[in-house]
């Protein structure tokens, strides 16, 4: 019997078949087949090269893919290990971290017991956790693109709450729709001209690489609940045309000096501090 399963790593889908102590793996157009090793605790599976390896352990798993480490991976039905969310009007923070559930308003801060997560389907798909709590309360989180009515900052999933009080909220991790594939330019509001060759990519421990058109760049990211930085701090040093310099000049400059981040039809918008607009697309692996 085979076993199918649906991983989210960063802003990767990896799908996975479970056959005869093989694992088929795939996300874009890449795919491999990976043979079952025996491990002392979850199960892992290798190429026959060793160049990559998928090791699952219970809802989490981790993924390097022809010697590159892709963000932690977890699996698409299951909340993220360590959840937090907030809220405006009223202010409201909550923290999830197995079935304790902790909450806080301007008022009070209590502890709630989590009695039951109730996966929703839509399209055979898991988008929506309803949580019910031993004091009656409940909370509803939905995977989808969420934006924080004060501070501008997205994040991948929407919460509602209810009960004690009622409010909706934000909440996961910002990096979860960065994190992995390139982010290519293909449109942008300033006088220069999208390239393919143009993009930046999110890796982890805080790593940003990418190139202007003409150099590789690489530099520093960071994000906090009101705050984002990006910052390239070196490049190679190949010389082009006149043209294309100024261009990966705009378009460095624009990246250096980020404003705020959004999404639109599954794009990444930078907009930064002098007006510039970058509308970036995820390139598919």
């Amino acid at each position: 019997m085979s076993q199918e399963q649906v991983f989210i790593c960063g802003a990767y889908t990896v799908y996975t078949e479970w056959q005869n102590e093989q694992l088929k793996v795939r996300f874009g157009d890449r795919h491999d087949t990976l043979k079952q090793q025996r491990v002392a605790s979850g199960a892992k599976f290798v190429s026959d090269d060793g160049e990559s390896s998928f090791w699952n352990k219970g809802n989490m798993a981790t993924f390097i893919w022809r010697g590159e480490s892709l963000p932690e991976c977890r699996a698409a039905d299951s909340l993220p290990k360590a959840f937090s969310a907030s809220g405006n009007e009223p202010f409201w923070a909550l923290s999830l971290e197995g079935q304790e559930l902790e909450v806080s308003t301007p008022e009070k801060e209590w502890i709630a017991t989590v009695t039951s997560i109730q996966p929703l389907l839509e399209d055979g798909i898991v988008s929506q956790w309803r949580l019910a709590t031993a004091n009656g309360d409940q909370v509803d989180i939905r995977s989808e693109v969420c934006r924080d009515t004060m501070s501008g900052m997205v994040y991948p999933f929407s919460v509602s709450y209810s009960g004690q009080f009622d409010g909706a909220g934000c909440g996961g991790e910002t990096l979860s729709l960065l994190q992995g594939p390139k982010w290519i330019l293909t449109e942008t509001n300033a006088s220069m001209t999208p390239s393919s060759n143009m993009y930046i990519q999110f890796l982890a421990d805080g790593k940003l690489v990418g190139s202007d058109g003409c150099n590789r760049r690489f530099g520093q990211y960071q994000f906090g609940s009101e705050m984002i930085h990006l910052k390239w701090v070196g490049s190679t040093r190949r010389a082009c045309s006149e043209s294309i310099m100024q261009d990966a000049t705009t378009f460095a400059e624009a990246v250096n000096n980020v404003r705020s981040i959004s999404f639109e039809d599954n794009r990444l918008i930078i907009e930064s501090r002098n007006g510039t607009q970058l509308k970036l697309k995820n390139k598919k692996p």
